[in-house]
């Protein structure tokens, strides 16, 4: 199997955002989400709620809320696939099992064109992809209390704390960073966790990826999607940096 190409990918959660300037009106919003009712037939509404203080002279002063539309969650059939929508920007959502590059590319392009259509042109302010992966490890034992036995974490990720030498091991990390990517002329966020896992006799490490560009963002169609084209070059390169053959051979067990 070619590098990054796994039988059981750990991605849990893909997203494609794309932020606009200036915003999208309620009937805008409101229209893509009835045109899109036949892919994603569960519409949620959220909302940004205000309130506002009315002072009389010798009386206590009236508080009253204001309730504005958000934006919309809309779920696919299978709930696997997702829109999340709202005055600013547009995600399409992949959730495990992940349905390869190519088609998660494709529900972007339907997504983002039929916006374009119903909405016309925005800018495009902002563009990401972010992955979210777990890495689930087969624990070795447990020791007497019951928990889990150690083990290096990088033995799977190469991220985690440095410590003192008298403390012998950590409960848990958490670790977070920003850096430049500059094939892309973007940024790498990266989270980094140990997780409650989801399997028995297991434990879990995340790795939460969002490569993003703020600036000099293409608008034409074909070059944004040759920009996010080069953002999986680069997710699949930075992924790999991170995890280590302990960990792809995880990814490969059928």
């Amino acid at each position: 199997m070619p590098p990054g190409q796994y039988a059981r990918p750990p991605i849990t959660e893909a997203v494609i955002e794309f932020r606009f300037d200036p915003a999208i009106s309620p009937d805008a919003m409101a229209r893509f989400v009835s045109d899109v009712k036949g892919q994603y037939p569960t519409s949620e509404q959220g909302y940004d709620v205000t309130v506002e203080l009315t002072q009389v002279a010798g009386a206590e002063p009236i508080a009253k809320p204001k309730q504005e539309l958000a934006g919309y969650k809309l779920t696919g059939r299978d709930e696997t696939d997702l829109v999340l929508l709202a005055n600013d920007r547009l995600a399409t959502v992949r959730i495990a099992p992940y349905c390869g590059w190519e088609q998660f590319l494709e529900t972007t392009k339907n997504n983002y064109a039929l916006l374009k259509k119903i909405s016309g042109y925005r800018k495009i302010i902002r563009v990401a992809t972010r992955y979210i992966n777990r890495i689930d490890i087969p624990i070795s034992g447990k020791d007497s209390s019951g928990a889990a036995m150690p083990y290096n974490t990088t033995d799977y990720l190469l991220l985690e704390p440095h410590i003192p030498e008298n403390l012998p091991r950590i409960n848990s990390f958490t670790s977070k960073f920003i850096g430049p990517v500059p094939e892309i002329d973007g940024k790498l966020l990266v989270n980094a966790s140990n997780i409650p896992s989801p399997i028995i006799d297991h434990v879990s490490l995340l790795l939460d990826m969002d490569l993003f560009k703020d600036q000099n963002i293409p608008q034409k169609d074909d070059d944004l999607w040759r920009l996010l084209a080069d953002f999986r070059i680069q997710k699949n390169i930075l992924f790999e940096a991170f995890i280590t053959d302990k960990a792809r051979e995880l990814f490969d067990r059928a």
